[in-house]
């Protein structure tokens, strides 16, 4: 194989351990992070949360979460979730942007399962 095959395969692989290794960190935190009072947001859409979604979560879509952003509270902790962690992601970003400090990405919905 050439470099030019090799160095995109080679980044490709480390952006997703990075991945796999930062939601890995999160979900480490989420039950203290939820004896903290902790809110679930999962920003998957609509029909997307009503076909399954973690029980006592709530579903504010990425579209729509500038718009609610009201409804969050900031002295807590916001545990964000989607179907693959990239929503979830925008939506961390967004809410720092916004000046939320308290904010993590878990990643799929479905890994918060176990808590």
């Amino acid at each position: 194989m050439n470099e030019t095959i090799i160095y995109p395969i080679i980044a490709i692989i480390a952006f997703i351990a990075y991945k796999k290794y930062t939601q890995y960190k999160v979900l480490k935190l989420v039950p203290a992070l939820l004896k903290e009072g902790g809110q679930i947001i999962d920003v998957r859409t609509k029909d997307e949360f009503t076909s399954a979604h973690k029980e006592g979560s709530i579903n504010i879509p990425l579209e729509l979460l500038d718009s609610r952003i009201n409804e969050l509270d900031n002295n807590k902790p916001i545990i964000l979730c989607c179907a693959s962690g990239s929503r979830s992601g925008l939506a961390k970003r967004l809410l720092l942007s916004k000046g939320f400090e308290n904010v993590y990405n878990s990643g799929t919905w479905n890994s918060l399962l176990k808590f």
